[in-house]
């Protein structure tokens, strides 16, 4: 086994103190030697700057990795606070503070053969089902430098593993609340839903505005044959949280993947989600919503990755921003060699509704193959004035019709989250993030 100090020699890394090397080293020798690959296609991945495309709109140097300290391990707990999904939910796994537990609401886990489990545990009870499946596969593309620091230093994660021909009537609920003030929190999720079955999974992201913390999230989601995962996420971290993330879809053959994404939360945020419809017939329907308010930052970036022929995917991503806020959002639909009869689609629209306000648009094609069909487009703009005067001549205020025009605007991807109290939670978030509708 390498130590700790010879790591840090071989790869010339500064900056890691020993309480986080000493996680390499942490857990049985197969997962020790994944967390230390990791590392080293960390230590070989240049640090970024402005000058890299991928950066140019959001420097790296806003993220206060020099001010933060790693989270300590998570321990087990007793019940932690109930949520008020929960009821809706087969299963809940809750994250909050330094503590997780999870909690089987229906009784599938007693009754199936489905897991839900910690990272952790599944490495010591289940290394061969896990193993093929931690070091990103998912992904259609080499992983980034803080993909790697990820998956070298995750410090909580979620094992999610659904057999095949598997139901379930309601689904999977992980909420991660209130991660300590001061930390680096570095959680991984990996799903892998077996041929036949169907599942949803929500993921929900929530601090107090007092919080101050960094967030380098991960998550991968594995369909196999013909199965169907409907998956959601809601990020709602407070005002001075900085965040980083990667997910990443892999959608084998006759699968389909719905994700919805969500952004209200954070002061700085730089998501990458990418999908890889890898065998032949599979789709995904990706949709996104972002609101940037108060000088909020949102840099988010797409793949939607065609590996196989007559595979689909279409993507529908929306935001707003006002008071100074800022968002980018970059997509590519990439189309491999030999995927012919591709049809995938790509669409951003987006509402700038004050003069401090900016946001950019870059969709984008990458096609390495025929016999296809691919395209793109992108708005951006303010809310139509004409529309908004034809509801001041019902009655309504101009701060009323641009609260209704503006909730309209949101609803075609709100009502494709498949839990009704959330769908009630995002549209009051809505509202609540809007405010007078923008001028």
């Amino acid at each position: 086994m390498t130590n700790t100090m010879e790591i840090r020699e071989e790869e010339l890394v500064a900056g890691f103190d020993e309480e986080l090397l000493a996680r390499l080293n942490d857990g049985p020798e197969w997962l020790c030697e994944a967390r230390r690959a990791a590392f080293r296609r960390y230590a070989a991945i240049p640090l970024p700057t402005a000058r890299d495309e991928e950066w140019r709109r959001t420097d790296p140097a806003r993220f206060p990795f020099k001010d933060m300290t790693p989270m300590d391990r998570y321990d087990a707990a007793g019940a932690l606070t109930a949520g008020e999904w929960n009821a809706w939910f087969d299963v809940v796994a809750t994250v909050e503070g330094d503590r997780y537990a999870i909690q089987d609401v229906s009784g599938v886990l007693a009754r199936k053969s489905l897991r839900v489990m910690t990272l952790a545990e599944a490495a010591e009870q289940y290394p061969e089902r896990l193993s093929p499946y931690l070091q990103g596969q998912a992904r259609g593309v080499p992983p980034g430098k803080y993909e790697a620091l990820n998956e070298a230093f995750w410090t909580v994660g979620f094992f999610i593993d659904v057999p095949a021909d598997t139901q379930l009537e309601k689904g999977i609920l992980i909420r991660y609340i209130n991660p300590p003030d001061g930390r680096i929190f570095m959680p991984r999720t990996i799903a892998v839903v077996g041929a036949r079955s169907r599942v949803s999974m929500m993921e929900h992201f929530a601090s107090a505005d007092t919080a101050r913390f960094l967030s380098v999230t991960a998550r991968e989601v594995y369909l196999d044959e013909s199965s169907v995962m409907n998956l959601t996420s809601l990020q709602e971290w407070g005002k001075s949280v900085y965040h980083l993330s990667s997910d990443w879809g892999f959608v084998a053959r006759a699968a389909k993947l719905n994700w919805v994404a969500m952004h209200f939360g954070g002061r700085v945020s730089k998501m990458l989600l990418g999908c890889d419809t890898a065998g032949e017939g599979a789709e995904a329907e990706l949709d996104g919503m972002y609101i940037g308010t108060q000088k909020q930052h949102y840099d988010q970036k797409t793949l939607q990755v065609h590996s196989a022929p007559k595979t689909y995917s279409n993507l529908l991503y929306k935001g707003a921003v006002k008071d100074k806020a800022y968002s980018v959002y970059q997509g590519m639909i990439i189309a491999r060699p030999g995927a012919n009869g591709v049809d995938a689609y790509q669409k951003n629209n987006n509402l700038v509704l004050d003069d401090g306000a900016r946001a950019d648009s870059l969709p984008g094609l990458q096609i390495d193959t025929d016999d296809l069909k691919c395209s793109h487009g992108s708005t951006i703009g303010n809310l139509n004035e004409e529309e908004v005067f034809y509801l001041r001549s019902r009655g309504l205020n101009n701060d009323e019709a641009r609260k209704i025009l503006l909730k309209g605007f949101f609803e075609e991807i709100v009502q494709k989250i498949p839990v009704e109290p959330v769908r009630e939670k995002v549209r009051e978030r809505i509202e609540e993030k809007m405010g007078s509708g923008g001028q």
